[in-house]
């Protein structure tokens, strides 16, 4: 028995899909496409495989959005007691820390009418926040969001007082998605992944080193994945980040081709011992009278009635030449 290859390619494009669940307009994360047959079970398929081909990807994720803009602050007159809690929402888009400190300085001052000050260390990324009199102290709120872009702990609950270092405990983050994680039930294999710790249906992984609005560009490892699914019609697909959470690519499709090898068993061997060459050649064997001979007998039988046409007899050495 002998094992053969056969490649097929399969392009996938945004534009095409059907949005899955509760995903809001522009994500185009979570999508199925309604493939009418991709793979089927046969039997003489050993395996089929699966392999990330090319993509056509922009890098158009913000690295603020609606999931991490949020900070939750409380205000504390330290001479009553009174507290004040307020919400601070930082505008979606993208931002450097210098940016984000801005931006950061001027709502606080509009919304709790306190002008607290918001800090980079430009030598080792950490952010300080202090309240600009002692008549008042700042606490940062566990219902917060943008804990990882300040560089706070996640469920502390920080506060911030005149005169303190008052500096974050850990560096500020800006870079935003660093990497798409690909996920299929319908081309599930057996990976694993560290989040889960257990298999999943993760197929590939797609490092981003692009700019914002720059091609994501991706190399070719030829890496393959054995398919668990043996029939697949309908392909399924979320692009997650690496927390899980499903990435928004704000309105900008994107191209996505995956490569899938199936591996069949064929027996040459018995192909070769049922099978003469003179039928590999499509010779005619010997014995045998085409449709067109038989036809043409007729003819002649029509035309000279009963009377038998003698036909000449074969020549031997022809004979020869075909056994």
């Amino acid at each position: 028995m002998s094992l053969i290859k056969q490649t097929k390619i399969i392009t996938i494009n945004s534009s095409d899909g059907t949005t899955q669940g509760n995903q809001s307009a522009g994500y185009l994360s979570d999508l199925n496409f309604d493939f009418k047959q991709v793979i089927q079970d046969e039997k003489n398929i050993a395996y089929n495989t699966i392999s990330l081909h090319s993509v056509d990807i922009t890098n158009s994720f913000y690295n603020l959005n609606a999931l991490n803009n949020k900070i939750d602050v409380k205000i504390t007159i330290v001479a009553n007691g009174s507290e004040i809690t307020t919400s601070i929402n930082i505008p979606i888009g993208n931002y450097s820390a210098s940016s984000f400190v801005s931006q950061f300085n001027t709502l606080f001052l509009a919304i709790t009418n306190k002008a607290g000050i918001l800090a980079i260390n430009i030598n080792n990324g950490l952010f300080s926040l202090s309240p600009d009199t002692p008549h008042y102290t700042i606490t940062i709120l566990p219902t917060s969001t943008a804990y990882d872009i300040l560089g706070l702990s996640p469920n502390s609950t920080p506060v911030f007082i005149y005169g303190n270092p008052n500096v974050f405990n850990k560096g500020c983050n800006f870079l935003g998605i660093t990497q798409l994680n690909i996920f299929s039930k319908a081309l599930a294999s057996d990976n694993l992944d560290s989040k889960s710790l257990t298999q999943n249906n993760i197929i590939a992984v797609i490092p981003i080193t692009a700019p914002s609005y720059s091609l994501i560009t991706y190399d070719n490892r030829n890496e393959e994945s054995v398919l668990i699914n043996k029939d697949i019609g309908s392909i399924d697909l979320q692009i997650k980040d690496s927390r899980g959470v499903l990435a928004n690519f704000n309105f900008i499709d994107w191209s996505i081709t995956f490569t899938i090898n199936t591996f069949r068993i064929i027996e040459i061997d018995k192909i070769l011992t049922t099978t003469e060459f003179k039928d590999l050649l499509n010779v005619k064997k010997e014995g045998s009278i085409s449709t067109t001979e038989n036809n043409t007998n007729k003819k002649t039988k029509r035309s000279f009635g009963t009377t038998k046409k003698s036909l000449p007899k074969g020549d031997k050495t022809l004979d020869i030449l075909l056994s």
